[in-house]
């Protein structure tokens, strides 16, 4: 009976001292989070910006880069994070939505100044980004910036003038968070100097309407927006109301802009509406002859399709 009681102790103790050590090995992205501003806001007061546009360590008095970012203070996955960032240049363009695409030039470092990525070509297939694909750190940063005018160059190469240009400082939960990347390594803070050449206002998934005006719930990410509940959000799925027909084919009117067609007049645009007449039946129930074609079930020929007819 002791060797058995004995015995019960020592594996209590043994999976008590596991659990301990699960818990000191256990992530937590809200201490994290914290522990980068700190190192954030070190590196910020003990480094400065060269005349070269270099970061280079405070030797002589200079002028500490913390003194000269501007701080954004946001929440993302439910944490508080603060994002530093410098401009150098504003651009003279538009500022892009953290919905759009960009063309851009980069160089990316960790904070002991280790370059783990870059791009200096405009002509480079690595200068275009979708935003919505990125890291959150240049989802909330790139849009401080505007873009630039494009230049032809005489050998017919091109680039962008008048940029908006800086650098982007970001906590490892706005970055690579635990898991790092390649040359990242986990729990980094990192940052990017850029240079923004050119936006365009994305259409992921072609349907007329674009990315920005797909954020339905208006909290600037439009990748959090699914009116039906498919696990697809509506900037990239091309029926957004699930029914049945496809957005760009509810652009009732014909203008290319499905966002202004509301047959009902209920506030709701018929891509967004899963009963586009308001006759109290769902627009998917009006394809009669079950054909996956609305457009030719019309019961009183009155040529005006069912689903569009509250009087059918």
């Amino acid at each position: 009976m002791k060797l058995k009681l004995l015995f019960l102790f020592l594996l209590t103790s043994v999976m008590i001292s596991c659990s301990d050590d699960d818990d000191k090995d256990k992530h937590d992205p809200v201490a994290q989070a914290l522990i980068d501003d700190e190192i954030l806001v070190d590196f910020l007061q003990s480094h400065y910006l060269t005349d070269d546009n270099k970061i280079d360590s405070i030797r002589n008095g200079e002028t500490p880069l913390y003194t000269q970012v501007d701080i954004e203070d946001l929440v993302y996955n439910d944490i508080n994070y603060k994002l530093y960032y410098y401009i150098e240049k504003q651009g003279v363009g538009i500022n892009p939505s953290m919905n759009d695409s960009i063309q851009i030039l980069y160089q990316g470092f960790t904070l002991d100044s280790i370059k783990f990525d870059q791009n200096l070509s405009y002509p480079s297939y690595k200068s275009w980004f979708h935003l919505p694909n990125l890291i959150a750190g240049w989802r909330y940063g790139i849009p401080k910036y505007k873009s630039g005018t494009k230049v032809i160059y005489p050998d017919e190469s091109f680039g962008y003038e008048n940029t908006g240009s800086g650098i982007i400082f970001m906590p490892s939960g706005l970055a690579y968070g635990e898991n790092g990347s390649a040359n990242i390594p986990s729990n980094a803070p990192i940052y990017f100097f850029i240079d923004l050449g050119n936006v365009i206002r994305a259409d992921a998934d072609n349907d007329g309407v674009i990315n920005n005006d797909e954020d339905i719930n208006k909290n600037g990410d439009a990748t959090d927006d699914d009116t039906d509940g498919d696990l697809v959000a509506n900037y990239l799925d091309i029926d957004d109301d699930g029914d049945g027909i496809t957005t760009i084919l509810e652009d009732v009117d014909g203008d290319g802009n499905p966002s202004n067609d509301d047959t009902d007049k209920d506030g709701i645009p018929n891509y967004l509406d899963e009963d586009d007449d308001n006759d109290g039946r769902k627009t998917s129930k009006e394809d009669n002859n079950f054909n996956f074609n609305w457009n030719d079930d019309d019961k009183d020929g009155d040529g005006i399709p069912d689903y569009l007819d509250p009087d059918n």
